[in-house]
This record gives C-alpha cells, sequence and structure tokens, in this order.
C-alpha cells in the first residue's frame, strides 16, 4: 500500500472531512480524493461513506483508522526524537573571521575536553547568521546595540589603536606602512586612520600609505610578520599582545562597539546551558 495514501486516508478519518484534510496537507480537495479512491481500489473495499455533506468510516475504515493512526504517531515521534538527539549532539558557533581565528579556534581543545559527547562546528563567516532559524547555536557578534530579540552576554568593548610587530622597530607611526581593514557594515563612528590621526594632533594623513585588506584577520597576519603598523581592536587581540608579537603604539585609544556572545531565545537541554555558561567564561578570558 502507498504511504502517502495511507496517511491522506488518517488525515480525511482525523478530520472528518476531505477538505480540511486538504489544508493540513497542503494539497487540493481534487488530489485528496484521488488517493482516496486510489487506495479503495487497491483495497477492494469502501473506506468512506460519502453523503451530502458528511463522510463517515466505512467498517472497513473503522478498522483500519486507529492502526494507521498509531502507526504514523509513532513513526512522527521517532523522527522527533531523531532530531532532537542530532540537535543535542552538536553544537554550531558562528563567528567572523577574525574572532574565528582569534579567540574560538583556540579553545577547540579546551571545549571538546569540557563536551567530549558534544559535536562541533565553527561557522565562520563575516556575514550574520540566522540565529532564529537555526543557522547556529551561538553567536559572537560586534555589535554598536545589543539586539532586543536575542540572549546576549557582554563579552568585551571595543578598543582601537595602532599596533605592529617588535621588528618595525625603531621606525614611528609617522613614517612606518600603515594596514586597515574594510569594515563588513560601515559605520561613520566606526573608527579609522584617519580618525586616530586627528585624534592624535600629528595633522593631515596622506590615506595613500594604507594598505587595505578586505577581511580584518588577514589584515592582523600581515601587523604580525611585521609589513605594518595596524589600528587593531586591541580586545580582539590579548593573546598576541600578551606573547609580544604585537605591542601597542602610543597614542590615542578609540573605543566602540561591544563584543557578545548571542543565542536565540527558545527552550534548551541541561548540556545546551552548560556549553553557553562555558563559552561565556572562555571567551571573557580572551580578551
Amino acid at each position: 500500500m502507498p504511504l502517502p495514501a495511507l496517511r491522506t486516508f488518517v488525515e480525511v478519518a482525523r478530520l472528518g472531512s476531505f477538505k480540511k484534510a486538504a489544508h493540513e496537507l497542503n494539497v487540493t480537495p481534487t488530489a485528496v480524493s484521488h488517493q482516496i479512491r486510489k487506495l479503495e481500489e487497491q483495497l477492494g473495499c469502501d473506506l468512506f461513506e460519502r453523503q451530502v455533506r458528511r463522510i463517515a468510516l466505512t467498517r472497513e475504515g473503522a478498522r483500519l483508522y486507529p492502526v494507521l493512526e498509531e502507526a504514523f504517531g509513532r513513526i512522527s515521534d521517532a523522527l522527533d526524537a531523531v532530531q532532537r538527539d542530532l540537535s543535542r549532539s552538536s553544537l554550531v558557533v558562528s563567528a567572523t573571521m577574525a574572532v574565528s581565528t582569534f579567540w574560538i579556534a583556540p579553545q577547540v581543545g579546551a571545549f571538546r575536553a569540557a563536551f567530549p559527547e558534544l559535536g562541533w562546528r565553527i561557522l565562520a563567516s563575516d556575514d550574520v547568521v540566522d540565529l532564529s532559524g537555526g543557522e547556529a547555536d551561538l553567536a559572537v557578534r560586534f555589535q554598536r546595540s545589543s539586539d532586543p530579540d536575542l540572549d546576549s552576554f557582554d563579552l568585551a568593548p571595543g578598543r582601537f589603536a595602532p599596533v605592529a610587530a617588535p621588528s618595525l622597530h625603531p621606525l614611528t607611526i609617522r613614517n612606518a606602512p600603515l594596514l586597515a581593514f574594510e569594515w563588513m557594515s560601515p559605520h561613520p563612528e566606526a573608527p579609522d586612520w584617519e580618525m586616530w590621526w586627528r585624534e592624535a594632533g600629528l595633522g593631515r594623513l596622506d590615506t595613500g600609505r594604507i594598505a587595505w585588506f578586505s577581511d580584518e584577520a588577514h589584515a592582523v597576519q600581515a601587523a604580525i610578520s611585521g609589513q605594518g603598523v595596524l589600528l587593531a581592536n586591541m580586545s580582539l587581540l590579548g593573546r598576541e599582545l600578551a606573547a609580544g608579537l604585537l605591542h601597542r603604539l602610543d597614542g590615542p585609544l578609540l573605543p566602540y562597539g561591544q563584543f557578545r556572545l548571542v543565542r536565540a531565545r527558545k527552550r534548551r537541554s541541561a548540556a545546551e546551558e552548560s556549553a553557553w555558561q562555558w563559552w561565556c567564561a572562555a571567551l571573557s578570558k580572551m580578551a
């Protein structure tokens, strides 16, 4: 017997209407009628007594209905259980390329040791993913203001200042090459070299000195390799600064934005809640 026709029979019997069953199954009433007629032909008996404004189960239909309803209910329950187990068995964390490189990736080993039962995936992209739609479980975002539709945990404020590798010494910021990265969503208040130059009182900046990168992580790597001075988010580079790979140059510190760990608002398992708390604590130590 064809499963679609059996499923259609269960819905018609449950709702007592071809039209209502069609709406439930997202098909036309004609399609429902065709499925039932085909099933009746294969069985060799009528399943419904068709009256002017109502239908009723025949004796054969009444024998089939409770058995099929239970069977499809058990199938649905089993599929739901599998999906719940899959959702509990893996964790997807979304972050920009830079945050994935300097904050998330260094914590993977510790996270897997703390949660060996959970699968793991980093969704490294500068695009903002739909957390409510299930594209990721958690996300690290750099925001000017919090999103009221999401749970959020403040990690570190944005603090922008020039950084360079020790190999650039004794060059000064006036004569060293300058590095910069392009903001994915530019804002007039976002720090840039011209803003910093004015705050430092260094006169007019020759913007032709600036080498631009489309990705923040690549700009940081260029600075670490001694290619120039980068106006960087100091909060992102706590490990690199502590290790001496970069050092801050003299001059003003420009505050802007806030790193936050965010997630969709929904009910969660104990394991998911524990993972959230773990990342709140781990990422707070990275800044």
